[in-house]
Parts: structure tokens; C-alpha cells; sequence
């Protein structure tokens, strides 16, 4: 079986030419500028900021950028709760104040529905808010056996990189899910397949947690009678 090459995380390149400014957000979370004319996605920038940046990715249309100084910070800015954010890429807008997200995805909306239905409310009702933290009920994560680190690792992929990111817990899943993440790295790490297992489900229902663990070696008894111990905790 061909070995399949662990992808590093992709550096940034050579530096923009000039700080620029941040126009818009993007729906993918990145801030929004033009470089000599040329659409260019700003990752780690808000709106209104003047930042410096470096090239990740040019296309013939649009270029993919990611900060790497902010020289006049949004009002908007936040320090973010999670300390892998920098690395992790579960998600992109921990830096930017839960108010402001919610109405730039407003803003994003209503030029989705003017550009391509031509159409525009009549009035905007408030947006349904839930929490801002531990709301995710629902994830895929990676696991991977990786001696360096110490054993099993369980979590999102780093950014742009095929890497699991080091992580222990996680403020944007729901609480008994983020609970789960030191465990589970433990449990795996004493199973007999504990290379051999590359993904687990989990999902938070009102009442319970339910976990599905993909593995690709058949578990010994003494892996059923662990893992049949977890579930009883």
C-alpha cells in the first residue's frame, strides 16, 4: 500500500508589497481587499483594519492572503478564548466580537439575495442568536497515533495542513464534547489499534452523547471491554 504523505502546514510567501485595508468580510471569514485592482482574501483580518500581509495562494482572478501584522486594529477585534486558535481550523473567527459576526452573516445575505434573486427584504427581523460558545453539537474528528507528541492525538486539522492540531479541549464544541477530548485521547492511546483508528463522530443530543469511532483493524477483547468501560462513565 503506498504511504500517503502528510501535507505540513503551507508557509506564507513573500510579503504583500503594502499594508492594505480591509473593505469587507468574506463568507469564508477572511477580510476583503484589492491589491492594484486585484481581489485579494485577507485570512486573520476584520473589517476596517490596515494590515500587513503575505501571499499564500495567487489565482488568476483573486489572490489568497494571511496577516501578519495588524497596524490599526477593529474596534471589533477580541482576544480569542481557545489557545490553538492560531493553529487549529475548526474554526476561522474567534478574533472578531460574536455581535459583529452575526451581522456581517446579515450583510453577506442580503447581498447574496439582491445579486443573484434581485430581491431585497423589506425589513430584517433580529437575528436568532444562541450562545456564543460550546453551541457546536455536532463534529468529525481526526485521530492520529503520533509517538513525538506524547501518544494519541484528537481534534481539528491544523490550517491548510493535513497535521491534527494538539488540543485538549474546545470552547466552540458543546461542553460534553469538548470534556471528551483529553479522555478520548487517553482511551485510544491504550487500545492495541491505537494507529489504526483515524476519525471519530461525536454528537451531542439534549439527552446523551453518542460517539462513533472508525478503526481499521479489528479491536481485541480487551479493546471491546474498554471502550465498553468509557461508555459506562
Amino acid at each position: 500500500m503506498k504511504r500517503r504523505h502528510r501535507r505540513a502546514p503551507k508557509p506564507a510567501t513573500e510579503p504583500l508589497p503594502q499594508p492594505v485595508l480591509i473593505e469587507r468580510m468574506a463568507d469564508g471569514g477572511q477580510g476583503v481587499t484589492h491589491l492594484d485592482g486585484k481581489l485579494c482574501f485577507v485570512a486573520g483580518a476584520l473589517t476596517g483594519e490596515r494590515v500587513e500581509a503575505a501571499w499564500l495562494n495567487r489565482h488568476a482572478s483573486y489572490d489568497e492572503a494571511i496577516t501578519t501584522a495588524v497596524l490599526h486594529a477593529s474596534t471589533e477585534r477580541v482576544t480569542p478564548p481557545c489557545a490553538a486558535y492560531e493553529r487549529c481550523g475548526g474554526c476561522v473567527l474567534q478574533h472578531q466580537a460574536p455581535d459583529a459576526q452575526a451581522r456581517d452573516k446579515q450583510a453577506q445575505l442580503a447581498e447574496k439575495l439582491e445579486r443573484l434573486g434581485n430581491v431585497a427584504p423589506d425589513a430584517w427581523l433580529a437575528p436568532v442568536r444562541g450562545p456564543a460558545w460550546h453551541y457546536r453539537r455536532r463534529a468529525r474528528l481526526g485521530v492520529r497515533h503520533v509517538p513525538k507528541k506524547g501518544g494519541v492525538l484528537v481534534g481539528f486539522r491544523e490550517r491548510r495542513s493535513s497535521f491534527l492540531t494538539d488540543m485538549t479541549a474546545c470552547p466552540v464544541l458543546d461542553a460534553r464534547l469538548s470534556d471528551l477530548i483529553a479522555p478520548l485521547r487517553t482511551l485510544i492511546g491504550s487500545l492495541s489499534i491505537a494507529a489504526q483508528v483515524p476519525q471519530l463522530e461525536v454528537t451531542a443530543t439534549d439527552d446523551d452523547v453518542l460517539l462513533v469511532m472508525r478503526h481499521l483493524a479489528p479491536l481485541s477483547d480487551a479493546d471491546r471491554a474498554a471502550l465498553t468501560a468509557f461508555a459506562a462513565e
